[in-house]
């Protein structure tokens, strides 16, 4: 099988479409809750973690703020005199400047890195607390630090005013280090992204198999439904025919002085055509729900020209009787490759609507033509008309089964909503497709596309086509 003909079977079938919209939406509202649960789980551990460190940093520099305030009292000694301070756990830096930015105490837990740190701090001042996170980034070719094996660090640091009086007489400064949490957290951000993908792709398939059991009931009614109508459509051929016979027998042997009679006979045989017509439409469409249509296609070479010639000819009565100009407009010949009957059908169809929906006066335009490509041809068959044409609501639902946008003018015509449903399934399983542009009150222009292979139509491209027109 082709790739195109599988996916135009799959696009044919309405149930692997429900169940792959089901499985989308399904998958879809299962990796939103995940998504959405882990993000927030994520932004809890980032918010106490950062939280924790800060309060760490918080404490320090009370404690050393506490200590400044009691020296400069004459109470704790002389503060800025103990140039060294022990760091605690994972502190970085201890720095107090002054006023004019010299360092007055210092400590550090690698002094190869004073400079980098000092550059983070460089000319911060703050008249409060004020906590910032920073990356400082160590130089890999310089010797100086070949001994660190982290080559990127990530403090969190402090900056407060030390005051005395009322006025800002230095500038602490702590860091403590958060790589170790930053790392923490970027590799729960890369567990936390993997399991998400992970139990979505679990609910992909769970979902798939939900949907498929789901629809189970549905697809085995719907099948027993389709074979209904089939097997009914079948049965109820023979005695339609058989009172169809009988009703045109009494009809010839009836007595023509009595009218009710006549009248009663006529109105039979029409019901009976029209049955016949719906029971006829309707096995057209069982046949063309199997999944075996494409199969049996018997594709032909044919010229298509002579066949609408003769449909031309068919409806002239009926062009006649309601005043309407019938044009065919199309090359000699026109070599096409498909399944010449449905081909056929899909023609009818579409001129049987056309005449239809078009008042007295009308005019109905019918155009045949091939498009030559490298690797293939297309047939195009357009149908136009003057007629009372289809709003733009009714344009979306024309090809759905039983559908009529005028039900009385519908009726009133003997259609049943089953013709322009058989068109687009015939397009469809020769691999084309089938469209509508119509304005209300102004026509319509129904236009078929049907390709085939180019190797396949040598024939038809031997002599340049004529075109020749078939007005009625």
């Amino acid at each position: 099988m082709k790739r195109a003909d599988f996916f135009r079977k799959d696009e044919k079938d309405v149930f692997a479409q429900t169940r792959n919209r089901l499985t989308l939406f399904y998958s879809a509202i299962l990796a939103l809750f995940l998504s959405v649960f882990v993000a927030l789980a994520l932004f809890v551990f980032y918010i106490v973690v950062s939280n924790d460190q800060e309060q760490t940093l918080r404490l320090l520099s009370d404690r050393e703020v506490g200590m400044a305030e009691r020296a400069l009292d004459g109470s704790g000694g002389a503060w800025r005199e103990q140039e060294r301070r022990d760091l605690s756990g994972n502190q970085v830096f201890y720095y107090v400047t002054g006023n004019e930015d010299e360092l007055i105490i210092n400590n550090d837990n690698y002094e190869e890195l004073r400079e980098l740190y000092m550059d983070v701090v460089e000319g911060w001042e703050t008249d409060g607390i004020e906590v910032k996170k920073v990356e400082i980034d160590i130089p890999e070719n310089d010797p100086l630090f070949e001994s660190f094996t982290k080559k990127e660090v990530d403090l969190m640091v402090l900056a407060r005013p030390v005051m005395h009086g009322g006025e800002r007489i230095a500038m602490l400064y702590l860091a403590v280090d958060n790589t170790f949490y930053s790392s923490v957290i970027k590799w729960t951000i890369a567990i936390f992204a993997g399991m998400t993908l992970l139990f979505s792709a679990i609910g992909v398939l769970v979902s798939r198999w939900m949907s498929k059991r789901a629809l189970q009931p549905v697809e085995i009614a719907y099948n027993l439904q389709k074979e209904f109508v089939s097997n009914a459509s079948h049965e109820l051929r023979t005695p339609l025919s058989v009172i169809l016979s009988a009703t045109e027998a009494l009809g010839m042997e009836s007595d023509k002085s009595n009218p009710f009679r006549e009248k009663m006979l006529g109105t039979l045989k029409h019901e009976v055509k029209r049955m016949s017509g719906l029971i006829t439409e309707l096995l057209a469409l069982a046949k063309s729900d199997s999944e075996q249509a494409a199969v049996k296609l018997r594709k032909e070479q044919f010229d298509i020209r002579p066949a609408a010639e003769q449909m031309v000819e068919s409806f002239t009565n009926a062009i006649r009787a309601k005043g309407l100009s019938l044009k065919l407009d199309a090359p000699v010949p026109i070599e096409v490759v498909g399944d010449r009957d449905k081909l056929i059908q899909l023609m009818y169809i579409l001129t049987d609507n056309a005449i239809k929906y078009t008042p007295s006066g009308g005019h109905v335009e019918i155009k045949l033509k091939k498009q030559n490509h490298k690797k293939h041809d297309d047939f195009l068959f357009s149908v136009s008309d003057t007629g009372i044409g289809i709003s733009p609501e009714d344009q979306k639902k024309i090809f759905e089964r039983f559908y009529r946008a005028d039900k009385t003018r519908s009726r009133k015509e003997g259609g049943y909503g089953l013709g322009l449903s058989i068109a687009q399934s015939i397009a469809e399983t020769h691999g084309g497709a089938i469209k509508v542009e119509s304005t209300p009150d102004r026509g319509s222009v129904f236009s078929v596309a049907i390709p085939f292979e180019a190797e396949t139509a040598q024939l038809g491209r031997a002599a340049e086509p004529s075109v020749k027109q078939t007005v009625i």
